[in-house]
């Protein structure tokens, strides 16, 4: 609703028109004496009518003295405790400065809470001395931001994601004893699922960089980068979504797929010299792989195993140790429009850009360039009556 211009609500007075030829207007002595001056004059003195203040708590300082954390890496679990005790029960929101804040025990946050460190290089979360056990678990709707968590190789998981509809942003993850971040729903109305995870660094865990385990599923991860871990990451949920994903260095495969880890669509990714598989589906089903590359990877660039309707579609594939996509008993998979080969002029490296064996039938290869010149054993390798072989160049 429009107000007039003083703020009360009020019908303004009608503007004295100017005097046409034949006429005067009104003298400013004669406006107020009448009816207008004097509905002007009460819109005047009328005050304008105040909305009530919306306050908005400021984030609780570690170094509150109400909390009084040193951030020297000692254990400071219940001064952490004490601090998410004094915020209202509808959320609010902690500030950890820079330092060293050390957990003798795992913290369970709140639901609405918003975590946001003064800098992600050195507002850090680490275990305390002696401590081997899980740091940090979230709740429900909660905000995580510009945190380093450090494992110093003697933690457990570093973050477990408990619970659903959390936003994990600008975070490092580093020296994980076990793994970097874990989704851990235990079932329907308890799941982790519909978080969103953007731009994170993690690098050299003991376990898996980022592991989805059971019950969390339609999560969203944007600017992922897991180098050095002994698995980047492995999915037991479905209906994920990665992208721009860089996964290298890791001792095992970059990628598995495993138990439900169905219908997940990975785009813009890269995969590289990982020891194992860039990628391993194993049985599982409905995934697809969408623009990116998979370069130097010890054994096949996607290994496909029991795993049907697996789409791989606008990848550069080469350099990888065996085949560039290796599939085992598994139907019903496209491969359109990639470019599979080897660079070195000397000693080719990848053995040929797809093998299928076992089972395996019914797949889609068209508009690839995979040329046997550039394999070291020759060009494709297919079993299968049913198969669909078209305008690839070879």
């Amino acid at each position: 609703m429009e107000s007039n211009v003083n703020g009360s609500g009020a019908t303004p007075p009608a503007v004295p028109q100017r005097p046409g030829p034949a006429g005067r207007g009104l003298g400013r002595r004669a406006l107020f004496a009448g009816g207008a001056g004097a509905a002007l004059a009460t819109t005047l003195a009328t005050p304008a009518r105040a909305e009530p203040a919306t306050v908005r708590e400021g984030a609780l300082s570690l170094r509150d003295p109400r909390v009084g954390c040193l951030l020297d890496g000692s254990d400071e679990s219940a001064k952490v405790r004490a601090a998410l005790d004094l915020l209202p029960e509808e959320g609010g929101e902690i500030f950890q400065p820079v330092g060293r804040l050390g957990l003798g025990a795992e913290i369970m946050f709140p639901t609405s809470l918003t975590w946001t460190g003064e800098n992600i290089g050195a507002a850090i979360i680490q275990p305390a001395p002696g401590y081997t056990g899980r740091l940090v678990s979230s709740g429900t709707y909660n905000q995580i931001s510009n945190v380093h968590f450090y494992g110093m190789r003697t933690s457990d998981v570093l973050l477990t994601v408990r619970w659903p509809r959390s936003t994990f942003h600008h975070l490092h993850f580093s020296n994980s004893g076990s793994h970097a971040i874990e989704f851990l729903g235990t079932g329907e109305k308890s799941s982790a699922h519909a978080n969103k995870i953007t731009d994170i660094n993690i690098e050299d865990c003991v376990g898996i960089g980022i592991f989805v385990n059971a019950w969390a599923y339609d999560n969203e991860f944007l600017n992922v980068w897991i180098g050095e871990c002994q698995t980047g990451l492995r999915l037991h949920d479905g209906a994920c979504f990665f992208d721009n994903l860089h996964v290298w260095g890791c001792v095992g495969n970059g990628v598995e797929l495993r138990n439900s880890g169905h219908r997940n669509t990975f785009q813009n990714v890269y995969f590289e010299s990982n020891g194992g598989n860039g990628v391993d589906l194993w049985k599982v089903w409905g995934n697809q792989f969408i623009g990116g590359r998979l370069w130097r990877n010890a054994s096949n660039g996607i290994g496909v195993y029991s795993s049907g309707r697996t789409r791989i579609m606008g990848l550069e594939i080469h350099e990888n140790g065996e085949n560039g996509i290796r599939a085992d008993g598994s139907g019903l998979c496209q491969v359109i429009g990639n470019q599979i080969y080897s660079d070195s002029t000397t000693t080719r490296r990848q053995d040929r850009p797809i093998v299928t064996v076992g089972t395996s039938d019914n797949w889609i290869i068209t508009n690839n360039v995979m040329r046997a010149f550039d394999h070291a054993s020759g060009g494709a390798s297919l079993v299968g009556a049913n198969n669909v072989v078209s305008g690839n160049i070879e």
